[in-house]
């Protein structure tokens, strides 16, 4: 009877492990920076990050009658944004330095995309938060971004991940993209 009771214990995890395997533990993100430069004239920042999430995956898929499947970044994706942001700063002309004075401060919030499942297609639903804090002279000056996107893939199996990863690395790309065209935040580091 024990022996019958631990074959059924490893059958139901086998089957529990064997739909959640055939995702892969991890995909690769990477924001793209596209700024142009004549921003800034020389001004030094240094640039820190933070991954302040409350779960460390990107994605979560999400089946009828089935617990979510999650998926994470292969690469850290706080060093990611820190360096597209780093060099979006150099496109633009100020030269990271650390120790400026002038501050700036990456705080990765939310980064999450749910793949819903449909009948013959699957809904990937994104939100994005992170905010910046910037200082100098006793000053600090803090702005919030938010970017949130929907889209459809056809799928009747699972979800195509690579497709997903695109779809994550688009909102990152533009996300950093709304940093660098920020009015409020080119002001604060230019009038030093």
């Amino acid at each position: 009877m024990k022996t019958l009771k631990w074959l059924m214990v490893g059958a139901i995890t086998l089957s529990l492990t064997a739909c959640a395997s055939y995702y892969p533990v991890a995909v690769d993100v990477k924001p793209t920076v596209d700024a142009s430069g004549g921003v800034y004239r020389g001004q030094a920042i240094s640039l820190t990050s933070q991954d302040n999430r409350n779960n460390d995956y990107i994605i979560q898929i999400e089946q009828n009658n089935k617990a979510p499947v999650v998926v994470g970044a292969s690469n850290n994706l706080k060093i990611q944004m820190e360096q597209a942001l780093a060099q979006g700063f150099s496109d633009q002309g100020a030269v990271i330095e650390q120790g400026a004075n002038t501050q700036i401060q990456l705080e990765i919030q939310e980064v999450l995309a749910r793949v819903i499942r449909g009948h013959i297609s699957y809904d990937v639903v994104q939100k994005l938060r992170m905010q910046l804090v910037l200082k100098r002279d006793g000053r600090t000056f803090t702005k919030q971004y938010r970017r949130s996107a929907q889209a459809e893939f056809p799928g009747r199996l699972h979800p195509e991940l690579d497709k997903v990863s695109a779809a994550i690395d688009e909102q990152l790309t533009l996300m950093v993209k709304d940093m660098l065209a920020d009015r409020d935040i080119q002001q604060f580091i230019g009038a030093q």
